[in-house]
């Protein structure tokens, strides 16, 4: 499939899963919930190979880099505490946030949140 072209039915679909990721990154989702949701007519091996053909990563690695640059997002007000953003992005432990979160971001969580504060109160002068 490397080389094959997708035809275009299911690169339609396969757009459309990508932006219902990017429209809800919070939403935890199997793939066939995916599939579902964008009433998608496609398999999930060919959604799979297809994916990762026009965006070069795979569905669940893309889902997982959106929901964290929506936490990176959250981090930057104090509505939410960090254990509430945890839980919003789908996690039960915080370590195994903080982990992703520097996987993806190369700083934690908590230096996010300090680097962006310090930005917002820095003297322009």
């Amino acid at each position: 499939m490397s080389q094959k072209r997708l035809r275009s039915t299911f690169q339609e679909a396969i757009h459309s899963i990508k932006d219902y990721i990017d429209q809800h990154p919070l939403e935890i989702k199997t793939i066939e919930e995916l599939i579902l949701k964008t009433h998608s007519q496609i398999g999930i091996n060919l959604l799979h190979q297809g994916f990762r053909q026009l965006y070069g990563t795979r569905i669940k690695e893309y889902e997982l880099r959106k929901r964290l640059e929506a936490a990176a997002s959250l981090l930057q007000n104090d509505e939410f505490t960090m254990q509430e953003i945890t839980a919003k992005c789908g996690y039960s432990s915080q370590s195994s946030f903080v982990r992703a979160f520097k996987d993806v971001h190369g700083i934690t969580p908590g230096q996010w949140r300090n680097r962006y504060v310090q930005l917002l109160f820095q003297d322009p002068y």
